[in-house]
């Protein structure tokens, strides 16, 4: 997932959304969807975060103006290292799924 720590890479957050709906639909699949709600919320949370940060950095569509005042940034610099810290717990619930569909490949 990308990195929220500093910025918001476009090309990392499309990445995240199309992994997240390649999840979805093998979660749907396996029937396992609706078992995996909490980890998939807490993965929307997260994307939401980066979703929100991208518009205000990149597009500048939601603030109207590109620059923040001091007490934004650093609440914003506060919010980013609590979802750094979530980042590091979804990517072992995200590498499960992606060692499973590797072996599953290779046979």
């Amino acid at each position: 997932m990308a990195d929220t720590n500093d910025h918001v890479d476009p090309e990392e957050l499309r990445q995240d959304l199309l992994e997240l709906a390649d999840v979805i639909r093998r979660l749907d699949e396996d029937g396992e969807l609706l078992q995996a709600t909490p980890q998939l919320m807490k993965i929307f949370g997260n994307l939401r975060s980066q979703l929100f940060e991208y518009e205000i950095r990149h597009t500048g569509r939601l603030l109207g103006q590109r620059d923040e005042p001091p007490e934004v940034v650093e609440a914003q610099r506060i919010v980013n290292e609590a979802a750094h810290q979530l980042d590091k717990e979804d990517e072992r619930w995200w590498h499960r799924f992606s060692t499973e569909s590797d072996d599953e490949e290779e046979f």
